[in-house]
């Protein structure tokens, strides 16, 4: 036997009946203005570094065909940390092309994007970063554009900018780094990245949500 239940609610105590529509669904409306409750969320913006602090070295044009070098932002110690977007810039001497790494040739192993799951370990959002080609297939949304821009870091350098919605691949709030744990997000480069590339960085953007 079904039992009625009657929802209501409302702040201050109006006791407003919701409405249940012949399809069964409960009727909402998006009201046109914020609610008068305590904001839950700050933004967060930080560079990818060598360590993981907001201090530490952000340059990614290094040799790491020997020794692969992670560069990583870490999980907040006491909120949940979304990352939703990440930026990154390859600059070089020369225009550059597409299926090369800058102005140079394609790279070996390359660069990979991963981050750090409660559940799942590490996966994978690219496993080898080779080309300017690859960076910009990353962006496969079609709401940011890859740029490349003239006089980046020094006069007269080119250089790629490439804007990744995280959104894209996890709807809808990217990629979750839980408070409190070692989760991370992580550009790993195992080649030789600056040869050709004379500036390579990553910027990561998205909120902490506080309790």
């Amino acid at each position: 036997m079904a039992i009625p239940v009657w929802l209501k609610g409302g702040r201050g105590g109006s006791q407003k009946q919701a409405v249940v529509t012949d399809d069964g669904a409960v009727a909402t409306q998006q009201i046109p203005y914020p609610e008068l409750y305590p904001t839950k969320v700050k933004p967060f913006r930080q560079y990818f570094t060598i360590d993981g602090t907001s201090a530490g070295s952000t340059d990614m044009g290094i040799d790491g065909s020997v020794t692969n070098v992670d560069f990583w932002v870490p999980a907040h110690k006491t909120s949940d940390r979304y990352i939703t977007n990440i930026n990154v810039i390859v600059g070089y001497a020369a225009s550059g092309a597409p299926f090369k790494w800058a102005d140079g040739t394609a790279l070996t192993n390359g660069t990979r994007l991963f981050y750090e799951s409660a559940t799942q370990g590490e996966v994978d959002i690219h496993d080898g970063i080779k080309s300017n080609q690859d960076l910009f297939r990353l962006n496969n949304n079609g709401i940011g554009t890859a740029w490349e821009v003239r006089h980046v870091n020094a006069n007269n350098d080119y250089g790629y900018f490439v804007p990744i919605s995280l959104i894209d691949y996890v709807p809808p709030l990217g990629i979750k780094l839980d408070a409190g744990s070692s989760q991370r997000m992580a550009f790993c480069v195992r080649d030789n990245a600056g040869t050709s590339a004379l500036s390579f960085n990553a910027i990561a953007y998205g909120f902490d949500r506080f309790k």
